[in-house]
């Protein structure tokens, strides 16, 4: 449920996501090993600009599945609340 919750938002994510959301997304997917340090660095230093990085982070965490997308989302919810309120993830309903 939650890898079709971030499927559907993930044009908006891409588009409001900040580069300290970003950071602090790949930190906690790394140490919840969702990520490994390649795949980490992967999605910081080969991209360009901020849009690029959400990109390359969101279609990551959707590829490794439903677990991986809660992590995603719990973490957006508890760091980021205005990101978490645009994408529609603050009621915990994921809609």
């Amino acid at each position: 449920m939650a890898d079709k919750v971030l499927k559907e938002k993930r044009k908006l994510f891409v588009h409001s996501v900040g580069m300290g959301t970003i950071n602090g997304l790949l930190d906690e997917l790394l140490e919840k090993r969702v990520l490994n340090q390649e795949e980490m660095e992967k999605v910081r230093d080969e991209n360009a600009t901020v849009m690029d990085k959400a990109r390359a982070l969101i279609d990551s965490v959707i590829r490794k599945g439903p677990q991986a997308c809660q992590i995603c989302i719990s973490h957006i919810s508890e760091d980021d609340s205005l990101l978490a309120g645009t994408l529609g993830l603050s009621s915990g309903k994921g809609q």
